[in-house]
């Protein structure tokens, strides 16, 4: 099964950064990882993820829940996501539709969005706030043990 895992988000937004500071680390660690950075979230990730079986798409998210909140959604599955204010040039749920609609077979079958609960999206920062940081360790090890059991 391929696999690629998406960032996208803003580096100089503090907490907003927490899609591309996953990948980047992700990366890092394991380079057998297909990532791709995404920043602001435009409709490049449609046909990135062409020819894929399954796309992870990780961003920052608010809805007023505590910072570092960890929401995982199987956005293929009927799941809904968490309602959001999004700060990127086209939302991810109209992205993906008019993947779908553009695409139709070449789409992955499973789409799953993680989301993490942003605490500060204003201040000029490449830093994420602490429980952000936080939450940047707990969705790698996400990412990678899906994956690895993927990979069995």
């Amino acid at each position: 099964m391929r696999t690629l895992v998406i960032g996208v988000g803003n580096l100089l937004r503090t907490d907003d950064g927490v899609g591309i500071h996953i990948i980047n680390r992700l990366g890092k660690l394991h380079p057998g990882i297909d990532t791709l950075d995404a920043a602001m979230g435009s409709i490049e990730i449609i046909e990135a993820m062409r020819g894929y079986d399954r796309a992870i798409i990780v961003d920052a998210i608010e809805t007023g829940a505590e910072p570092g909140t960890i929401y995982r959604v199987n956005l293929t599955g009927g799941e809904e996501p968490p309602v959001v204010t999004h700060s990127h040039g086209t939302d991810l749920i109209t992205t993906l539709q008019l993947g779908r609609q553009l695409f139709p077979d070449d789409m992955p079958p499973e789409i799953t969005l993680i989301a993490v609960e942003a605490g500060d999206t204003t201040t000029i920062s490449d830093e994420p706030t602490p429980k952000v940081q936080n939450a940047i360790k707990k969705v790698l090890k996400m990412i990678v043990d899906d994956i690895a059991e993927e990979r069995r």
